[in-house]
């Protein structure tokens, strides 16, 4: 009754147990053959009252909260981490642990007993998956356009990076799209599977298909095409092959498959409570928060999407008002603000002057910006199957729409890089060229009014950044 294994054999039959997140005290230094089995661990070593918890709590039942990733893996990720990065603070990743609560459970009562015990540092609740921050609101027809393509301030002009060598992302830059769903053999789009991918949810292909038709979509009969058609696109999942959705889980098992300057892409957002509708970003959970620090410790450069705030109400929330615990960690004018190394993205309106979509999230911790209604891509947001392999729609948007517009634009800049330099930018410097005024576009009432960031320019980029401290990129034959 100690351990559960929820695995599903169909994505369709996927269901979602609620769960409660604990991190235990690094001073435990819980022993790494212990942690292994954690039927053995609680019971024997009186860590919490596990007994008494079942007896109270029946069904609940307690694993790791890292299953993709060997222990010694990432023991040795975070000593590199700290080598690269001085300033990185990691938790002990092996005191995660995760309870599974059966349908029915007082949740509320079981999280404020293990608040109770004095080996807990921090628990709290995950409230399910939420959908992707897609939306369908939209304004404008854009037609085959794709005017994130074009030239500033309109778009983040990669059709001018596509004159240069490492533009349309050729070469040996990686990226993962980390959600829920895709549509795994669309005619337009060429994805890489991984071993640890995970469950693909026949709920959300279209988002996935959508996502990575805006970065990688082929020349088609459309006429659309995506920003980095060539780039290397991979896939990773939520629904962890042992039938759990853990997003942190799904961050860990990407590191595996990402070296320094690769891209990840995290096209997720979370709720705040089971009553409140309000979206996040997924990094206001700490476990999740400390796997996306880890990798941008490592030199990976990590894109997330912002949230779609409250679609109920076409609302976007203030990312400086948020608290956790009390604390403002996601204002960084507070003493409390924990910084992620992510790129943060909202979304706005398509035409110049942008202005942010009124669902967006909002805040001083943005980077960037990019049109998040209306946008030509693969799938069709009317749910289709897996199998539909022909679909296309006009109305893709949200936070989603413009998180994979920035990563394209990252994989572009970075794939330059590398093409032209025979080097890569650190998450630090990607972040200071994406969100900098001088290589970008600002949004109509400006960075600290509508404080969304900047919608980066790739002529910008290209012309003045990454020609200032080492001129020669050489323009391509049209």
């Amino acid at each position: 009754m100690m351990t559960c294994n929820l695995r599903t054999d169909s994505p369709q039959d996927i269901s979602y147990l609620p769960r409660i997140v604990i991190k235990f005290l690094d001073s435990l230094n819980l022993q790494r053959s212990e942690v292994s089995e954690a039927g053995y661990l609680f019971p024997v070593n009186e860590i919490i009252a596990w007994e008494f918890l079942f007896q109270q709590f029946p069904g609940i039942c307690i694993k790791k909260l890292f299953t993709s990733v060997e222990p010694e893996r990432i023991t040795g990720w975070v000593r590199k981490a700290r080598y690269l990065d001085p300033a990185f603070q990691p938790p002990d990743f092996q005191n995660y642990f995760a309870i599974d609560c059966p349908h029915g459970i007082q949740l509320d009562a079981l999280l404020n007993r293990i608040l109770t015990f004095s080996s807990v540092e921090q628990a709290y609740m995950e409230y399910g998956p939420n959908f992707p921050p897609n939306s369908n609101s939209w304004k404008y027809m854009v037609g085959m356009n794709q005017g994130y393509l074009n030239a500033a301030p309109d778009g983040i002009d990669a059709k001018y990076a596509w004159h240069f060598s490492g533009g349309d992302g050729k070469g040996k830059v990686r990226f993962i799209d980390l959600e829920k769903g895709w549509i795994l053999h669309h005619e337009a789009v060429n994805v890489g599977l991984l071993p640890d991918t995970g469950m693909n949810h026949g709920s959300y292909t279209d988002h996935g298909a959508g996502v990575l038709g805006i970065i990688m979509m082929q020349q088609n009969e459309m006429g659309g095409i995506g920003i980095t058609p060539k780039a290397q696109g991979y896939i990773m999942s939520q629904w962890r092959p042992d039938g759990s959705h853990n997003t942190a889980d799904a961050v860990m098992a990407s590191i595996a498959h990402l070296h320094f300057g690769d891209i990840l892409l995290l096209e997720a957002q979370t709720a705040d409570s089971t009553e409140n509708k309000n979206l996040w970003p997924v990094e206001i959970r700490p476990a999740i928060f400390s796997t996306i620090r880890l990798a941008t410790a490592l030199g990976i450069i990590v894109i997330e999407a912002g949230g779609n705030g409250n679609l109920q109400l076409n609302m976007g929330n203030d990312l400086d008002e948020f608290e956790s615990a009390g604390k403002k960690i996601l204002n960084p004018t507070s003493a409390d603000f924990r910084d992620s190394g992510a790129i943060l993205v909202a979304a706005s309106s398509h035409f110049a002057p942008h202005t942010r979509m009124p669902y967006s999230n909002y805040g001083n911790r943005f980077n960037c910006y990019a049109c998040g209604e209306g946008v030509l891509t693969a799938g069709n947001c009317q749910g289709s199957s897996e199998d539909e392999t022909h679909c296309y729609t006009l109305r893709f948007g949200g936070t989603s729409c413009a998180s994979a517009i920035i990563a394209g634009a990252a994989i572009a800049v970075q794939s330059l890089m590398e093409a032209n330099y025979y080097c890569r930018l650190s998450p630090v410097q990607m972040r200071q060229i994406l969100s900098d005024d001088a290589y970008g576009s600002s949004s109509m009432d400006g960075r600290h009014t509508d404080k969304i960031g900047v919608m980066p320019d790739l002529k910008k980029i290209i012309d003045l950044a990454l020609r200032v401290t080492r001129p020669g990129i050489k323009k391509l034959a049209s």
